[in-house]
């Protein structure tokens, strides 16, 4: 755990979390109108849709998401994800729940469901960090935080590497859903990189019979390379 009075990214002397000039650099992170209307990948130009989700569209509806995934926000997700600094994941909820309270979304959601580990991961971890988010969105937008709806009954292997073939076949059939029948959802997540595990998910939720889908997470990575 930091200690009180230093930023957690730079450790000089901050009245914050971060200090201001590590604000500002979270701050430019942020993704702005030109990214894919779809799965929010930045492109460049607003108002288009990516390659990928011309040729095949994901079942979810959009996506949401604040930031880009570059330093010095990977770093901050990582000390939480990998190394359990309550610090950075306080953070990380804080920054999360304030974007999200700001937002004017066309089509609330009725329900928020947190991407789920499976449970030799969660035992391993101590905690899924995308429950953490999932609170923080709950509480910024007064929209129900559901549990014991989704679940991950196969173990598989860490997606991070994986050619995108690989990671088709290695996350296929890892989720069910119960209970959400006429729901629209928002599925939250830390990043996301591919959409692969969220395109799973999403066909989850439609077949257990969710209205409408749509991704909130954290961050997303500049390219869609893996």
């Amino acid at each position: 755990m930091p200690t009180a009075g230093l930023c957690l990214l730079c450790r000089q002397a901050s009245d914050g979390r971060v200090c201001r000039p590590c604000q500002g650099a979270l701050d430019a992170l942020a993704i702005g109108p030109d990214h894919c209307m779809q799965c929010a990948l930045p492109l460049g130009q607003s108002g288009r849709v990516c390659g990928r989700c011309l040729s095949k569209r994901p079942a979810f509806d959009s996506a949401h998401i604040p930031y880009r995934y570059e330093f010095p926000l990977d770093y901050l997700i990582a000390r939480y994800k990998f190394h359990g600094c309550r610090g950075s994941g306080a953070l990380l909820g804080q920054l999360f729940g304030r974007w999200l309270s700001q937002q004017q979304l066309p089509h609330p959601p009725e329900l928020i469901l947190a991407t789920p580990l499976h449970w030799r991961r969660l035992l391993k971890r101590g905690f899924n960090q995308a429950e953490t988010l999932a609170r923080a969105a709950s509480r910024a937008t007064g929209v129900a935080h559901g549990r014991r709806r989704l679940f991950k009954h196969r173990h598989t292997s860490d997606q991070h590497g994986l050619p995108r073939k690989e990671r088709l076949a290695n996350i296929r059939g890892a989720f069910s859903a119960e209970r959400v029948r006429g729901l629209h959802i928002a599925l939250v997540d830390d990043v996301l990189t591919t959409g692969t595990t969220a395109r799973e998910i999403s066909q989850c939720l439609r077949k257990a019979g969710a209205s409408s889908v749509q991704i909130w997470a954290l961050a997303r990575t500049p390219e869609d390379g893996h």
